[in-house]
């Protein structure tokens, strides 16, 4: 099986993360398809990678899945520090209503959908795309699961609750249910407009033009009230896999197309919960065992789907020449392996 490297994204990645974008399809709001918008996102992430950090604040880290026998970048991923941290981040929030006439023994509940800014700060991974290609064997796990080992190595740039917005229900042309029967009265442009520009400016037209009265979900039409909470088709791979990691859905949805938000407390990841450092204490031509997410604990953080022998109670591991190299480890160094994997 070729060996997949998960390692931060670097500027020569630039063009191989922008034909990536162009794949993507509308809705993934953090992969813009411009290539002077992703440049500066680039830029943003190796700024980040290069601060001291105390708590998390406007930090944005980019990484990239390479084929090891070609060299290939075939997917992307990252993790926002701090949502909202330079405008307000928007959700909207499913409250539940009750209303009871008991002259008439009537009972009516309802749902209502709040404006609301309640995950603002919080850390949130984000820009995960493969490529459609690469989707089989482990890639889909290692380019979404190897940043909760980056956040183990990294505890003070994270916030204690992650979370994930769930690409929404749209199709190919752009026409989203949700935003037809709720934001395009009131943006006057298209879900794809709206999706860029949310991206290209510092959404102070959200804070200008969205309404602040609650959405009243039974007078929408039947597409937009099956639309609120739904993945996208392409994103119910990803959703699964947090679903895995202990992540839940915490009634909020995305403003624009109502895909579902997901959360969960950092500490309570299954792969940080179960993850486990260990010191490399040999590295041999090849190594025969389980398959484990192995990463290295450098902030030039590196990891991959591989074998390697470990000794839990010495706190120590041997991998293989491969492995080590594609790492960046020595005997001595510390490595980080995913004990939960698979």
């Amino acid at each position: 099986m070729t060996m997949m490297l998960f390692r931060r994204a670097q500027d020569t990645d630039l063009s191989a993360i922008h034909h990536l974008a162009e794949q993507s399809g509308i809705g993934i709001t953090t992969l813009p398809k411009d290539l002077e918008l992703l440049r500066k996102r680039l830029d943003w992430s190796a700024s980040s990678f290069n601060k001291a950090i105390n708590y998390p604040e406007n930090e944005y880290y980019l990484f990239v899945l390479e084929n090891c026998a070609d060299g290939k970048v075939v997917g992307t991923s990252a993790i926002e520090a701090a949502t909202g941290h330079d405008s307000p981040f928007y959700s909207y929030k499913i409250l539940k209503h009750t209303r009871i006439c008991h002259s008439l023994d009537v009972r009516i509940d309802y749902e209502v959908l709040n404006l609301v800014n309640d995950n603002q700060s919080r850390s949130e991974i984000c820009t995960l795309f493969l490529d459609p290609a690469h989707r089989h064997n482990s890639n889909g796990l290692l380019l979404s699961s190897a940043r909760f080992l980056f956040m183990a190595n990294q505890p003070a740039r994270f916030s204690p609750i992650i979370i994930a917005e769930i690409r929404g229900i749209c199709d190919e042309q752009g026409q989203s249910p949700f935003w037809d029967a709720v934001g395009s009265h009131f943006f006057n442009m298209s879900f794809a407009q709206a999706d860029q520009l949310t991206l290209a400016t510092n959404k102070q037209f959200i804070s200008d033009l969205m309404p602040r009265n609650p959405v009243y979900i039974k007078l929408l039409p039947p597409a937009a009230q099956e639309a609120i909470g739904k993945p996208h088709h392409s994103a119910i791979p990803a959703l699964n896999i947090l679903l895995r990691e202990g992540y839940r859905y915490n009634n909020y949805i995305d403003i624009f197309d109502a895909g579902p938000t997901l959360e969960a407390p950092r500490d309570q990841i299954r792969t940080i919960a179960a993850s486990q450092v260990m010191t490399v204490k040999n590295i041999i031509d090849e190594v025969s065992s389980k398959n484990y997410i192995l990463a290295n604990t450098k902030l030039d953080f590196r990891a991959t789907v591989s074998q390697a022998v470990f000794n839990e109670h010495q706190h120590s591991c041997i991998l293989s020449k491969e492995t080590a190299h594609l790492l960046k480890v020595k005997r001595g160094d510390n490595l980080r392996i995913a004990m939960a994997f698979g």
